[in-house]
């Protein structure tokens, strides 16, 4: 029996489920740029592409999948069966397989070419990275120690005219016992919606008001923060696809320190302006 552990890691959209994650290099020292990709499609072909970096020290033996999918009542990533209007159907990728070697890069081409005319809105497309094993034949493989192996996977929205873009955030809330924010968001229109911005968490005594604690996180130099801000980061960015109703969490940072601390909120979800403050005691 092949000794492999493989570990998935699912770079969408962020699927950001946390977008700011993507950034690092997943467990197998394996990048992607673009994380994810959008496109507006129609008649015409359209042709982007996407680098894939190797950060290890060894070769890497990479092969190429393409799913339809969507995103299940747990925001959990489920392929399904392709359609006559599913992405997957419509792309052609270059390469297919390929030996990435160490500290290199390869580009992977991709085109859109709709046989049919899209329906209007959202059609989307999971690229799965794919890393096989380098062993020549089964017994080198079986001689080997367990690896990890990844499985990183880039989301692509294609969107067809007319597009429309309607969405509610119903409530936005900090949950106390789960030491979370709660975003709980209707999708209407026929394209993916998602909340971006940030959370701040302050000491009470040193909350520079909502407006200035925004500034203070997005600074290019986190060194120059006051010594009230503790902890900072980015709001759970995994989309809300057409059609579906979903609460999208964010995870806080514990608090070590006894104390009175401000949680403050500065997003945006479309066209609306988000921001909010709450008081945290430990």
């Amino acid at each position: 029996m092949k000794n492999l552990l493989t570990a998935l890691l699912i770079v969408m959209v962020t699927m950001a489920a946390n977008v700011h994650a993507q950034e690092a290099a997943p467990p197998g020292q394996i990048g992607v740029s673009p994380s994810m990709l959008e496109l507006s499609i129609g008649s015409e072909p359209v042709n982007e592409s996407l680098r894939l970096f190797n950060l290890k020290k060894t070769p890497t033996k990479v092969k190429v999948e393409v799913y339809n999918w969507t995103l299940d009542d747990n925001n959990e990533v489920k392929l399904l069966p392709p359609t006559e209007q599913s992405l997957d159907q419509w792309m052609l990728i270059n390469p297919t397989a390929f030996t990435l070697e160490p500290g290199k890069s390869q580009v992977v081409r991709l085109s859109v070419r709709p046989p049919v005319k899209p329906d209007p809105g959202e059609h989307r497309a999971l690229i799965y990275f794919i890393e096989e094993s380098m062993a020549e034949n089964a017994a080198d493989e079986e001689k080997k120690p367990v690896e990890v192996l990844f499985k990183l996977g880039v989301g692509v929205y294609a969107n067809a005219n007319p597009v429309k873009r309607s969405s509610t955030l119903t409530s936005f809330s900090f949950d106390k016992s789960g030491n979370s924010l709660k975003a709980a968001i209707t999708n209407s229109g026929n394209v993916h919606t998602r909340l971006t911005g940030s959370y701040s968490i302050w000491k009470k005594d040193d909350f520079p008001g909502i407006q200035n604690a925004e500034k203070f996180v997005k600074a290019e130099n986190p060194e120059k923060n006051p010594d009230g801000l503790v902890a900072s980061g980015q709001l759970n960015q995994t989309p809300v696809l057409p059609g579906n109703t979903r609460t999208i969490i964010t995870q806080l940072p514990t608090l070590t320190r006894s104390g009175s601390y401000i949680v403050a909120v500065s997003g945006e979800l479309g066209d609306k302006k988000i921001e909010k403050t709450y008081p945290v005691s430990r």
